[in-house]
């Protein structure tokens, strides 16, 4: 429950954890092992005062790369003052640090912004196995500009720490009001009036996950501290300077691209001032005056300053939106693929500030931090979650932003004409739509075309001899389908063996389902995070082979995915449909382990090796 400890020892120092690669590692495995004594004044102006007695014993070699310095960041108009920092060596010899061990300077710039931060690091010496550091951490937070009521959050996430001991005790002039979920490891007790809370863990505790990507453990202990439950009481006082700036008169550049969009349908009009911000206005925020909190610049500074971070962008959009006479309000939201539920409405709640606006009688969501956009599309890492929006009347209400409808993200044609050497002539026809399409837009951005249309070469063609990418400037794209057309030769159309060849067909799918039946081999344990619900298509003919045996048609329905394969006439050759829909955005370690998915994954990977053929090249084209 501190800010201020730099990423890379957060985990150790400070608890708050995301989820992280699954498989559970065995408890004496650990690197480290912990032991947090933490007292805090919550104080009446929103500030806070905390002491916290930390130590930490290396049990293994790794964890001495985890402990040989420790970083720690703070405001400059926080404190922060490290005292008694010592090794504690396996033979209980004591060596304090000295003042050379402990450097405080000026932090380093976020990668997109300019601040004033300050840091402290500590680098201790001679540390081996067995040996103990120790230190009390004295800091002053100061409260955030504006702010009337406190909120604290901890997330006691995956880490490669054995928590021995925790304790924190926390005291306020104003009753503490908390929340929390998966606390059974810990104990919680309130006294005073509520005015004195302790949260202590009841015995060691070590939750390591390794060797397996792209999973998220979210069922993980949280607890939230807050002067009040009432959202308004957090926010409210925000909301006021929101609409005193949104009220002002836009600046002279903002003006005049309103103006031009102005008369175009509205999803027209949403795109040109969405694109007008990313042409005309940088993603990076300016904290070197002042720590300005939630509160954005004003709209003329804004553009005078030709950047903005995410708050000022979001209000200056709002802003063009509402002068074209699109209904459009400033959100608070946590941008990332897992949101978690709301437990308390504070500030410590949201990271990232976007607009609602009504399209044509419909809820938009629009970050005009993303570099690219595609009318109504809400980017992945902001569905299903809540969002605070600050209305016309200064309320601050709680909305719900869904799940982005089902899309055809890929609807394709392939035609290969084989040659007797393996090889074909390929020609390919793309849709893209949805996410796909946006990933090839931030390509197009971030990379320029050409490393994107090589890209798209490789993965299409196993090994391209000649390729051609025909397709249009994705920075026109955005309403209807966009296609790309590839043409080509293959050298590997086909897979020689001993034997003869192999048409390799399913190749994606297969992977897709052994990544599966590897997460139940392997007996992991975190949730797997797949993406949009949305289905993808194609049509697939290879002319000038003959099949061993015919293709048979093959259908699997789930509550996760849907996939068909259907065969085509082909007089000379193998033809068919193929279609796979994605009908989950996650799936959880419930579903993964689950008889029923088990069942699903056998029929799915029967459906997908019937499209691995093996065949005869007919005759030379």
């Amino acid at each position: 429950m501190r800010s201020g400890v730099k990423a890379g020892v957060a985990a150790l120092l400070c608890i708050a954890s995301a989820g992280s690669n699954a498989a559970l590692q065995p408890s004496d495995e650990a690197p480290v092992a912990r032991r947090t004594d933490m007292t805090c004044r919550l104080n009446r102006d929103a500030s806070k005062d905390c002491t916290t007695h930390e130590k930490l014993t290396i049990l293994r070699p790794a964890g001495r790369a985890q402990l040989s310095r420790l970083d720690f960041d703070f405001l400059d108009n926080d404190r922060l003052e490290i005292r008694d920092a010592a090794v504690i060596q396996p033979d209980g010899r004591r060596v304090p640090l000295s003042s050379k061990q402990i450097d405080t300077r000026t932090a380093p710039n976020p990668e997109a912004g300019f601040h004033r931060k300050r840091q402290t690091s500590v680098a201790f010496p001679g540390l081996r196995v067995g040996s103990t550091i120790t230190y009390t951490l004295v800091e002053h937070v100061a409260a955030t500009p504006n702010a009337t009521e406190f909120h604290e959050r901890a997330v006691f996430g995956p880490m490669p720490v054995r928590l021995d001991a925790y304790r924190a005790a926390f005291s306020a002039d104003r009753p503490i009001a908390w929340r929390g979920e998966q606390l059974d490891a810990f104990d919680v007790e309130t006294s005073r009036q509520d005015h004195h809370l302790v949260v202590t863990l009841k015995a060691p505790r070590y939750v390591n996950l390794i060797n397996e990507d792209g999973t998220m453990a979210r069922r993980v202990p949280r607890i939230e501290l807050t002067s009040s439950l009432d959202r308004q009481a957090h926010f409210g006082p925000f909301a006021a300077r929101y609409n005193a700036i949104l009220a002002a008169p836009l600046p002279a550049g903002a003006a005049g691209a309103v103006a031009a969009a102005r008369g175009r349908p509205e999803p027209e009009r949403v795109a040109a001032l969405m694109k007008h911000i990313s042409a005309h206005y940088r993603y990076m925020g300016d904290w070197r005056m002042s720590e300005r909190g939630l509160v954005p610049f004003d709209l003329a500074q804004v553009e005078a300053n030709g950047y903005g971070d995410c708050k000022d962008l979001a209000v200056l959009l709002a802003a063009m939106l509402n002068a074209s006479g699109i209904d459009a309000r400033p959100a608070f939201v946590f941008r990332g693929v897992d949101a978690g539920p709301l437990l308390v409405p504070g500030l410590a709640a949201p990271n990232h500030a976007i607009v609602r606006a009504v399209v044509n009688g419909e809820t938009w969501w629009l970050d005009p931090t993303n570099n690219v956009y595609l009318p109504g599309i809400i980017p992945p890492d902001l569905q299903e979650r809540w969002a605070l929006v600050v209305e016309r009347n200064g309320a601050v209400d709680e909305d719900r932003i869904a799940a982005q409808a089902p899309r055809v993200i890929f609807d394709g044609t392939y035609h290969a004409s084989v040659r007797d050497d393996g090889s074909a002539r390929v020609d390919l026809r793309v849709d893209k739509d949805g996410n796909l399409l946006w990933a090839l837009m931030d390509g197009d951005y971030a990379q320029g075309a050409t490393a994107v249309d090589q890209h798209l070469c490789n993965a299409w063609f196993k090994e391209p001899v000649e390729c051609r990418i025909d397709r249009p400037d994705t920075s026109a794209a955005g309403f209807g389908r966009y296609r790309i057309s590839a043409h080509g030769v293959d050298r590997r159309a086909l897979d020689r063996t001993s034997s003869g060849y192999v048409y390799n067909g399913g190749a994606g799918w297969r992977d897709k389902w052994e990544r599966l039946v590897n997460y139940r081999r392997n007996g992991d344990v975190g949730d797997l995070y797949l993406g949009d619900k949305e289905e993808s298509r194609a049509e697939v003919r290879l002319d000038g082979v003959r099949a061993e045996q015919p293709l048979a048609a093959c259908s699997v329905r789930s509550p996760w995915f849907d996939l068909d394969v259907t065969p085509e006439p082909a007089t000379q050759g193998i033809a068919y449909r193929q279609r796979l829909v994605q009908k989950a955005r996650w799936l959880t370690h419930d579903e993964l382990t689950s008889d029923a998915f088990g069942r699903f994954l056998d029929d799915a990977q029967r459906c997908t090796n019937a499209l691995r053929q093996t065949v005869s090249v007919a005759s030379p084209v």
